[in-house]
This record gives C-alpha cells, structure tokens and sequence, in this order.
C-alpha cells in the first residue's frame, strides 16, 4: 500500500476549519466526527464507493468556490482516509482515535461523543451489511463504548447514570481496541468480497462526483473546467 504520511496539524486544521466554515452544510462533520466516520468505513463489512459517503462529510450538497477548492478539500478527506486504513492494516499498534480535549479541573479530558457519532454514521451508511455483528453476542462488547457515546439511548443511558459518564477517560482508552477488534471480525467478509479500495486518482469519469454535487464526474471535479 503506498503510504504518504499522515495529515500534517495544519492540514487537519485546515481541513476541520473548512467543514465548520459557511460553504458546508448544517449537518456537516467537524474534524473528529470525520475521523469516527472513515474509521468505521475502514473496519466494516463492505468497501463504499466516495460517492455514496462523501456527501455525508460536507452534510449535503455543497457549493465550491472553485474547481480547486473542491479538489484540495476531497483530497484531504482521502488522504486521511487512506491514512486510517494504513495504521490498521500496517502498524494497529501507533492507531489511535482523533479525538477531542476539554479541560476539567487543570486536566485534559477526551471527548469522545463526536467520535463515536461519526463512527455511528459510518454503521448507518451500511446498516444492513453491519446488521450481523450487531446482533452477535461480540458485537455487544465491541460496539458498546461507541454505541454508549455515539446514539440517542446512549446519551439517555449516560445521562440517567452518571457513573458511566465518569468513565469518560476508560472508555477513549478502549476505543482502540474495539476498533482492532471489529476490524477483525469482519476481515474474513471483506476478504470474500475482494473489493478494491479506489483512491482520489481512480474515480471513473462516468461515476457520480464523490463531492456530493450529483453530477457525473467527467461534468464536475473531473471536467477541466467545470465548476459548480
């Protein structure tokens, strides 16, 4: 796999500044969320095309300034998700989930609610395909850090028992391993499957623009040019 380094800080920074900037949508993802997301696209059962989860990230349909913002910005996205993808193949040991700090009485805590919603989005994209390690018995295990911090019933669980909140810090440490461990799970799937994972360099001209315009890619970020 080639493999070109992880995002540097001030391109994550300009990354999280983009997807809380105007020109994305409401329901777009902040920098951490992303991280969640892409991780659970990495781990799962199937390989999605860009076109079926980038709109998701800019939380809608977007209009892009220029031809080059839009190229700078999936660029981005897919070099941090290649980057997921290469620490949890090659090196899981260095995997650590991009997450969020607050401080609370002179410490750093980690926020881990963003995370695990982004991974939850991921799940929901392929519910179906995902539907057989939720309902296993190992699923309950894996799943239930990032299910507790990432869904409606697990906020109402946290906030009607405040001893879980309180392990906030035990459960980011966790989150780690229930990647490896779903990751695992599922290998033996995506291995039947075969699928290829394309890259920004590989989307078929004749495909929908992963940037989530609707438009073919040949007519969009793959048209010379074409904006919109």
């Amino acid at each position: 796999m080639e493999f070109a380094g992880p995002l540097a800080d001030e391109e994550l920074e300009e990354l999280g500044d983009f997807l809380m900037s105007d020109i994305t949508g409401k329901e777009s993802m902040d920098i951490s969320m992303l991280d969640g997301f892409l991780t659970a696209l990495a781990v799962g059962p199937s390989t999605l095309p860009p076109s079926q989860w980038m709109p998701l990230v800019w939380g809608g349909d977007i209009a892009w300034e220029s031809q080059q913002q839009a190229e700078r910005m999936m660029s981005l996205v897919f070099r941090h998700a290649n980057d997921i993808l290469f620490y949890l193949r090659e090196d899981p040991d260095t995997f650590e989930p991009l997450l969020y700090e607050r401080e609370h009485e002179g410490k750093q805590i980690p926020v881990i609610d963003e995370w695990c919603a982004g991974f939850v989005k991921g799940m929901a994209l392929d519910e179906a395909n995902w539907r057989p390690l939720i309902e296993s018995d190992e699923g309950d295990e894996m799943l239930y850090p990032i299910l507790l911090f990432g869904t409606e019933s697990g906020w109402e669980e946290l906030r009607d028992t405040p001893d879980l909140a309180e392990r906030n810090e035990e459960f980011a440490e966790m989150l780690g391993d229930c990647v490896m461990a779903i990751q695992a799970w599922w290998l033996p799937t995506r291995k039947e499957r075969s699928t290829v994972r394309r890259d920004e360099s590989k989307v078929g001209r004749n495909e929908m623009c992963p940037c989530g315009s609707g438009k073919k890619f040949k007519n969009c970020c793959g048209g010379q040019k074409v904006l919109h």
